[in-house]
């Protein structure tokens, strides 16, 4: 009897290393997969620039928002390439603007005028709130401090009670805080929304007027699109997906800049 139950003892301690062994294999499949679709969604980013830079303007990858389907070993890519500069240039917007902007998104009335007075007093360098705005004493509860300056990212709008988590993840794909060095904005692969809240800029020259949709061009859109990126913020958001449905993401602003040796330079990262 003793014998069979330390027999029974021993099977079931054996048992017990072999599950857990395979729990550890599962485990480090897994990383080992993630770690996969990280690298290919690095790839992604890589082959990008690639496109970007294609000497041909007729192989040259145009940033239009449009998403192109790339393989890569085992994973599907999804990459888009959007340029930052013609989005809206949420740091240099005047009062017209801004409130021309939250109008976009449906806002009105009282609504309206508080976002509108409560992102001016975020960006300014002063404490005096305006009519409807809000200064550091408002947010001094909640541990929060105003920029009192230019935004650094977009989503830096949630911590704006009369804005929030939910309206800044709205107003993110057409934003943007890259200012063009030069004052102007890139009518050609705007949005209309954007085209319309910048309706008052100086828009580049050159530019064929282009419809664009939020997912990118339309089949029936025609017009040229600009081809002349080097030297501007353009975002690069890929999705590695594998064919267990695991997906890997990048999201970053990268910078051509004409020299083989070094290609670009990420000015951003998410």
């Amino acid at each position: 009897m003793v014998a069979v139950a330390s027999l029974a003892v021993l099977a079931l301690l054996a048992l017990t290393m072999i599950e857990a062994t395979r729990g550890s294999t599962r485990s480090a499949q897994a990383e080992l997969d993630r770690a996969r679709l990280t690298a290919a969604a690095d790839a992604g980013v890589a082959l990008a620039v690639q496109g970007l830079a294609q000497p041909s303007a007729a192989r040259r990858w145009r940033p239009d928002g449009r998403v192109r389907e790339v393989t890569f070993g085992a994973a599907t890519l999804e990459i888009r390439i959007e340029e930052e500069l013609a989005k809206v240039p949420i740091n240099t917007l005047n009062d017209q603007q801004v409130e021309a902007l939250f109008g976009e998104f449906g806002l009105q009335g009282a609504e309206l005028e508080e976002a509108r007075d409560a992102f001016l007093d975020w960006r300014d360098g002063d404490d005096e709130p305006r009519l409807r705005g809000t200064e550091a004493a408002d947010y001094a509860a909640q541990g929060i401090r105003p920029r009192n300056g230019s935004l650094r990212t977009n989503m830096e709008l949630a911590a704006i009670p009369a804005i929030g988590p939910e309206l800044a993840l709205r107003m993110d794909p057409y934003i943007s805080v890259f200012t063009p060095t030069s004052g102007r904005f890139a009518r050609a692969n705007a949005s209309p929304l954007a085209r319309r809240v910048m309706a008052d800029r100086v828009f580049e020259d050159g530019f064929a007027g282009v419809t664009v949709a939020q997912g990118g061009l339309n089949e029936s859109e025609t017009g040229r699109v600009d081809d002349g990126v080097t030297g501007r913020p353009l975002r690069v958001i890929v999705t590695a997906r594998g064919a267990d449905g695991a997906a890997a993401r990048r999201n970053v602003v990268i910078e051509l800049t004409g020299n083989p040796a070094r290609p670009y330079v990420v000015r951003a990262r998410e």
